[in-house]
C-alpha cells in the first residue's frame, strides 16, 4: 500500500549536470560528500543520492570504477600514474 502519493516524495533540485559532476569528483577525488555539499549548495542526503543513482547509470552504460580504484588517493594515483609511464618508457 502507498503511503504517499505519485511524485510528491523528494525531488531532484540538482540539475543532472550537477548530478553528473557531484558523482565524477566521488568517483575521481573521492572527496567526501559532506564538501560536495557544501560546493553544491545541497544538503548531503541530495549528494549521497545522486552518486547512488548516476554510478549505477555510469555502470549501465559500462563505465565501472573498481572499488579499489575508488579509494585511491591523489598520492597513490600520482605514483601508479608515474609508474606506469615508466613502463611505456621501457
Amino acid at each position: 500500500m502507498r503511503k504517499r502519493a505519485v511524485g510528491v516524495g523528494a525531488q531532484h533540485w540538482l540539475v543532472f549536470v550537477d548530478r553528473l559532476l557531484a558523482t565524477l569528483v566521488h568517483l575521481r577525488h573521492g572527496v567526501t560528500h559532506d564538501v560536495r555539499a557544501c560546493w553544491f549548495g545541497a544538503d548531503r542526503s541530495t549528494i549521497t543520492r545522486a552518486v547512488g543513482e548516476l554510478r549505477s547509470l555510469l555502470a549501465e552504460r559500462g563505465c565501472i570504477v573498481s572499488p579499489a580504484a575508488d579509494r585511491t588517493t591523489g598520492g597513490q594515483a600520482t605514483t601508479a600514474a608515474q609508474a606506469e609511464s615508466v613502463k611505456r618508457a621501457v
